[in-house]
C-alpha cells in the first residue's frame, strides 16, 4: 500500500454511505505505510527542507488512516443501532471482531427492549439471558457477503437465488433491503412471498 491507494480508501470511505470493501490485511498495511514514513522523517542526513515535507507527509497519513478508521467504526455501529447486518466480507480482521461485539450487545439490547415493551413481567428477566430466535426461509436475489444474525452465528456468504434460513430479524432487514424474498411454505409446497 502506498499513500495513493489510503487516500483512494479514504475518499471512498467519505463519500459513501455503506461500507466499502477491505482486504483482511487493510490496517496491517496501513501500519507498515506510517512505519515507513516515520523511518524516513528519522533518516540521517537529510535537509531541512526534505524533513519538513517528511514530517508533513506523515502528518497527513496519520490524519486519512485516522478518519478511515472513526469512519468505518461510525458505520458499522450506526448499522446495529439500525438493526442492519453488519457485511463481515466488506471488513478487516480487526473490525470484524468489533463488528461481532458491536452486533451481538446491540441485537441482546434491543431484545430487551422489545421484552420491555411486552410489559412488568419481561423486565424481570435478565437481558443476557439467551432469548429463542425466530427463523425465516429466505432466497437471495443477489450476491452477499456473510453476515452476523442476532443469534451471533456467521450465515454465508450468499449467490444469487441461494436458499438460506435466517433470523427473523436478520431476514426482515434483507427483505427491506431488497436482498432477498421471503420464502412461504404450505401443504408441502414452497413459494416466494
Amino acid at each position: 500500500m502506498n499513500r495513493d491507494d489510503l487516500y483512494r480508501v479514504w475518499k471512498a470511505e467519505k463519500s459513501e454511505k455503506t461500507l466499502q470493501r477491505l482486504p483482511p490485511s487493510f490496517y496491517a498495511e496501513v501500519a507498515r505505510l506510517l512505519s515507513d514514513s516515520k523511518a524516513a522523517v528519522d533518516a540521517p542526513g537529510q535537509d531541512p527542507t526534505q524533513r519538513a515535507i517528511s514530517e508533513k507527509e506523515l502528518q497527513i497519513l496519520k490524519r486519512l488512516a485516522t478518519e478511515v478508521t472513526e469512519t468505518r467504526m461510525k458505520k458499522i455501529v450506526e448499522a446495529a443501532l439500525s438493526r442492519l447486518d453488519i457485511p463481515l466480507g466488506m471488513l478487516s480482521r480487526e473490525e470484524a471482531e468489533f463488528g461481532k461485539l458491536v452486533a451481538t450487545h446491540t441485537a441482546e439490547h434491543y431484545r430487551f427492549i422489545d421484552e420491555l415493551g411486552e410489559g412488568a413481567a419481561a423486565v424481570k428477566k435478565a437481558p443476557s439471558q439467551a432469548a429463542e430466535v425466530r427463523l425465516e426461509v429466505v432466497r437471495f436475489l443477489s450476491d452477499f457477503p456473510a453476515i452476523i444474525g442476532v443469534d451471533l452465528k456467521t450465515y454465508g456468504p450468499f449467490k444469487a437465488e441461494d436458499i438460506a434460513t435466517l433470523p427473523a430479524e436478520n431476514a426482515s432487514a434483507l427483505i427491506s433491503q431488497g436482498v432477498v424474498k421471503q420464502v412461504e411454505y404450505s401443504e408441502g409446497l414452497a413459494s416466494v412471498v
